[in-house]
């Protein structure tokens, strides 16, 4: 008879989404323990063990005899500062007859009471869980390069053009409010109703390269805690205006409907 849902025990097919979670929030908890070189290194190992797993079977002695060989050439160059990495146990993402009871996905009373084939991942749900991952690491991998300084060239030389200089007006609240609305309108990531701020605000640190070291410690958290009402009349209204044309630009409608609705809001407010 089917095991009822329960929070410990989510359907099937959520089983590669959440492992992906799993295997995000392990990989942005090391990321505070490197230098950007550092992590840029760690994040391509990690790719590199994922499209193993894609080409090897991980049932495979060849995999694993690759896999060993990767994460022990690393070991030698980073020696005891690897020990954030290990402690992560990211080699149990690939035993696939367990991983869903050791990354909890499941508890051990659930999981134990499923059928043999029922507790290891199936083959789509294997490929479905590597993309996934893949495409987390592919899009970390490319924010961290846009933070690298240029190999080969005398950066003071350069003499970048008008475009590229930064943009103040794209202060560090308006990027907080875009990716408020992003998530909001396409995702339905709330952080006041669905009480995971602290994850976003990780999102938030890793968007605008900011070392993310504490909630305590961390301005992003402050001030995306309680947007989008940390700023209130006039000056909201302002950077809602900023904001909303990146959105309609790109033909994002329910999101330009969410903060028109909020502009409308806080303008009524503006007048009484």
């Amino acid at each position: 008879m089917p095991t009822k849902e329960t929070p410990l025990n989510p359907p099937r097919n959520h089983v590669a989404p959440l492992l992906l979670q799993k295997f995000q929030h392990d990989y942005e908890a090391i990321m505070e323990h490197y230098t950007l070189l550092q992590q840029l290194e760690i994040t391509e190992h990690l790719l590199s063990l994922v499209h193993l797993a894609r080409q090897e079977s991980a049932h495979s002695d060849q995999f694993w005899h690759q896999y060993k060989a990767k994460d022990l050439a690393l070991l030698k160059r980073y020696g005891k500062t690897l020990k954030p990495y290990v402690s992560k146990s990211f080699h149990a993402y690939f035993h696939y007859d367990t991983v869903l009871a050791q990354k909890e996905i499941y508890s051990s009373e659930v999981f134990n009471s499923f059928p043999g084939a029922e507790q290891s991942l199936s083959a789509d749900e294997i490929s479905q869980f590597l993309q996934l991952c893949q495409n987390v690491l592919d899009r970390a991998i490319h924010f961290l390069y846009l933070q690298k300084e240029p190999e080969g060239l005398d950066v003071e030389t350069i003499t970048a053009p008008a475009t590229e200089e930064p943009d103040k007006e794209a202060t560090r609240y308006r990027q907080l409010l875009t990716l408020y609305y992003l998530l909001k309108a396409g995702f339905q990531t709330e952080h006041r109703d669905n009480g995971n701020i602290s994850d976003v605000v990780r999102l938030a640190h890793l968007l605008t390269g900011v070392k993310f070291t504490s909630l305590q410690n961390s301005d992003i958290y402050k001030k995306y805690a309680k947007i989008p009402d940390h700023k209130a009349g006039a000056q909201l209204l302002a950077d809602l205006q900023y904001i909303r044309p990146y959105f309609t630009d790109l033909h994002l409608d329910s999101a330009v409907a969410l903060i028109d609705e909020d502009i409308r809001q806080h303008a009524k407010g503006i007048r009484k």
